[in-house]
């Protein structure tokens, strides 16, 4: 096998394992730096990307319940986001998407940062071991 082709091929197979281990680190923490932000900060940067022109996002919080993995339910609180113009009429209902898209946001992020990381240490090590496996002649008896 070509030394060219060792290298590429053991690059592609570091940079697969590098990126899964990476990006098992990047997406958790995306997500608890997504919560941590608040829904008054995630409304501030999307709701110009989901309101109508001329209208503002304005969240709304309201007491709910939520189910626990025993089936008991528990007190929570919601979040919605709605949009309403200049004289405050609502132009958008309020729904709790904008906190999706956010997360989705924030984990297609940590999964480009993933690959460009991952790039970095499988390409000097498919090099290395192409360099490697190029030295090493077979050894034949006579």
């Amino acid at each position: 096998m070509k030394a060219t082709a060792v290298g590429t091929t053991s690059g592609c197979l570091i940079w697969i394992l590098a990126f899964g281990l990476v990006s098992l680190c990047l997406c958790p923490m995306a997500v608890v730096i997504g919560t941590l932000m608040g829904a008054e900060t995630m409304a501030n940067i999307i709701g110009p990307y989901l309101c109508p022109e001329n209208s503002s996002a304005e969240v709304i919080t309201f007491q709910t319940t939520s189910t626990d993995e025993f089936g008991n339910e528990e007190p929570a609180i919601g979040y919605e986001m709605r949009c309403l113009n200049s004289d405050g009429t609502v132009v958008r209902e309020g729904s709790p998407d904008f906190a999706f898209y956010w997360m989705g946001i924030l984990m297609l992020g940590s999964l480009l940062i993933s690959g460009g990381l991952a790039f970095l240490v499988a390409a000097p090590l498919g090099t290395f071991i192409a360099r490697r496996s190029g030295r090493s002649s077979p050894t034949t008896s006579v």
